[in-house]
């Protein structure tokens, strides 16, 4: 199958931009709009849910974990599904959750019922970005897979700060529940394009028997003049039956990458959660009022997705990519502390909430194309599922480690000095991660994708 995809790369790289590749681009970008908006929009509602039920801020620290569990789950869970039925169809399914959930968190009123009906929301949600990725990287043109994957990927901080705005505009009008009936109302009104215009996976239609119906429909919109070679079967290559896709990220000189990215993935993720769970309730201890501190809170997420987008063009352009992740995490960490030194202060506050999310939110869009790309494309999905999967776990401890230090009633500018710690810790694990040697019969795709990733050209490959 991989040199059917080495064909496939090849004439999609050699033609300009298809109409069609776009519109995937579009679709999937709102998508991630939606993804985003539902997984941050809790943190913009605690305020007014504590207020009307008569309980503190802190106490919703497990209902924030609940979702980065469900979150967790699904992406451990869901995406090695991807792999095996289908990208497209688990996509779909993961919509089709989430949305449901956020409609039903409408009719909540407890802790408990929230914490439920959250989980069960972070499950979609958790599957739902890795499979968007893997689905952008597959008819992507390799000049501009990272790119394009990044793109993508933004639409989730993009929608995680609409959230924002969608909670300043409506809470004080409509109340708390508006802003989740709107987050479940947008999934459904593009899940009728998702349906007609998605396609499935390219290594799931070479699965088809010649002559690939399917396929052809697809390719006749990108390249209409290819043609599938035979498939020919590398050693490395599972077989189609295989169901433990995830052995396949061990194998092959993956396992320290992979271990590296899991870990790196654990402690970035601690504070980028931290930041986006806790954020409006610290500025708020600061005097500030609701929908100034949801603002800013967006103005953090919005400042990522410009991030993203710098760091993916800058990254494509590099030799030693690895070193700028390391860079940005300590920018990360620089201006983690600085947030908490200037919090009181609204003459540097919104300048400082945009460069922390530039490079915190910013930063973490690019690691989840960087391990998208990473990987090759029959394990593509599982790979971007696990590293966000594991990543989940760090997630989880963020929140809970905020509403720790808050009711510890530490002062803020040393709550922000501690979240800054595991920023550190992922600049040093990420400088450490090699794309694999090649052995004798390696897949080519895995040349592939260390040309046109954000890691390292093969013959670079030991000193990134």
């Amino acid at each position: 199958m991989h040199n059917q995809i080495d064909s496939f790369r090849v004439a999609l790289d050699a033609r300009p931009v298809s109409s069609y590749q776009w519109w995937i681009l579009l679709l999937l970008t709102l998508l991630m709009v939606t993804d985003g908006y539902d997984a941050h929009v809790l943190a913009y509602v605690v305020p007014a849910l504590a207020q009307e039920w008569g309980v503190e801020k802190a106490a919703f620290g497990p209902v924030f974990s609940a979702n980065l569990l469900g979150l967790t789950v699904g992406a451990l869970a869901i995406t090695p599904l991807a792999d095996r039925f289908g990208v497209r169809r688990i996509l779909l399914a993961s919509v089709v959750i989430y949305a449901t959930l956020t409609a039903l968190t409408v009719f909540v009123n407890s802790l408990s019922s929230l914490m439920v009906a959250r989980f069960i929301c972070g499950i979609g949600m958790g599957g739902a970005m890795p499979c968007a990725m893997a689905l952008m990287s597959d008819y992507s043109p390799p000049r501009l897979r990272t790119m394009m994957v990044t793109m993508a990927a933004c639409g989730f901080s993009f929608g995680g700060a609409a959230g924002g705005f969608v909670a300043a505009g409506f809470i004080s009008s409509f109340g708390w529940h508006s802003v989740f009936i709107a987050g479940a109302l947008a999934p459904v009104l593009l899940l009728p394009f998702l349906l007609k215009y998605l396609p499935e996976s390219l290594p799931r239609l070479l699965r088809d028997q010649p002559p690939y119906i399917r396929l052809r429909k697809i390719t006749a919109r990108l390249v209409p003049d290819w043609q599938p070679p035979v498939a020919s079967v590398a050693q490395n290559e599972p077989e189609q039956g295989s169901r433990l896709t995830v052995i396949e990220l061990f194998r092959h000189g993956y396992a320290r990458p992979t271990l590296l990215i899991w870990s790196t993935f654990f402690v970035s993720l601690i504070l980028v959660y931290f930041m986006i769970s806790w954020l409006p309730s610290l500025l708020l201890e600061s005097g500030m009022k609701l929908s100034e501190a949801n603002l800013v809170t967006s103005v953090f997420l919005f400042a990522g997705t410009f991030g993203a987008v710098c760091l993916a063009w800058l990254a494509d352009r590099l030799q030693h990519k690895v070193r700028l992740f390391s860079a940005v995490f300590v920018s990360g960490a620089v201006c983690t502390i600085m947030l908490g030194l200037h919090h009181e202060n609204p003459r540097y506050l919104w300048g400082l909430a945009f460069v922390a999310g530039f490079f915190i939110i910013g930063g973490q869009l690019a690691l989840n194309a960087f391990t998208n790309n990473f990987y090759p494309s029959h394990v593509r999905a599982t790979g971007a599922g696990w590293a966000l999967g594991i990543g989940r776990f760090g997630s989880i401890l963020g929140p809970l480690f905020g509403a720790m230090l808050l009711a510890m009633h530490i002062p803020v500018p040393q709550i922000f000095f501690y979240c800054a710690i595991p920023a550190v810790i992922a600049a040093w694990l990420v400088i450490q991660v090699h794309l694999p040697a090649p052995v004798p019969s390696a897949d080519s795709e895995r040349s592939d994708g260390a040309n046109v990733t954000l890691d390292l050209s093969a013959s670079t490959a030991k000193a990134p």
